[in-house]
């Protein structure tokens, strides 16, 4: 297929450079800061442009690949009758796109991109949705060629996934944040958690969240939470989360 990306940041870095190598045509890249263009142009063997006037008119598929706020903006500045035209927002609706064509659809990656750091493996999730017959062939056919692992979706199941991806990865992260500043405050190693964070994480593979919580609230005890939140007295908004978190912990055990 002849695809034309608008935007030059790490989804379409992700993208761009996978579907060139199954052999899609990149015919053209457009975006504002032409250096970050230029540069996934000749990655994928494309033209670039920083003018919306200048973007192909006959390409099979048109790849949004820019920041959720623009989105709106960008679609009502642009028209691709009869083109599929793909968003790749994850709690943004098809509706965004207005008029810019008859056929829409998301392609969203499930997975925090950086394209100083692609993945190197073929199992990134990546989410479809499409308000057509002819939109979905077209984005499960791409979807299919960047990843092995495709989940079509309607807009409410995506963002239902999507809030799902803030708990275990944007909280979790800040938790993890939280536990490396206080390390560092009492002159701590912050690497000596690292092997806990690391079981966690693999341990999900093959033991049920719930099944494998531990810690003070699973078990009921309240004496070293509370002296625990004694500890956080300095930083009252660490320990409202530790004591939002062991509540609801409390109450998942019903304890």
């Amino acid at each position: 297929m002849r695809i034309v990306f608008i935007g030059s940041g790490n989804i379409a870095f992700f993208f761009a450079t996978r579907l060139h190598r199954k052999g899609h045509e990149i015919t053209q890249v457009y975006s504002r800061t032409r250096a970050h263009g230029d540069l996934l142009a000749a990655l994928t063997h494309s033209n670039v442009t920083d003018n919306l006037d200048e973007i192909i008119p006959d390409a099979d598929v048109y790849i949004l690949a820019i920041k959720d706020d623009v989105l709106e903006e960008m679609a009502a500045r642009l028209s691709f009758k009869n083109k599929t035209v793909i968003h790749c927002a994850g709690a943004v609706p098809l509706e965004v796109l207005g008029n810019i064509s008859e056929n829409k659809a998301v392609i969203w990656s499930l997975y925090s991109i950086r394209k100083s750091n692609l993945p190197k493996g073929n199992n990134v999730p990546l989410i479809v949705e499409a308000n057509t017959p002819a939109a979905a062939t077209i984005a499960l056919k791409l979807a299919h060629d960047i990843s092995d692992t495709v989940l079509e979706t309607d807009f409410r199941q995506r963002q239902l996934l999507h809030v799902g991806a803030v708990f275990a990865n944007n909280f979790t992260n800040h938790l993890f944040s939280i536990a490396q500043q206080l390390c560092e405050e009492h002159g701590l190693p912050f690497e000596v958690l690292h092997p806990i964070i690391r079981q966690t994480t693999q341990q999900i593979g093959f033991i049920n969240p719930t099944d494998s919580q531990t810690g003070p609230a699973a078990r009921n005890d309240t004496t070293t939470i509370q002296r625990h939140l004694n500890l956080l007295e300095p930083h009252p908004d660490w320990q409202k989360i530790y004591a939002d978190i062991s509540n609801a912990i409390l109450k998942e055990n019903k304890l």
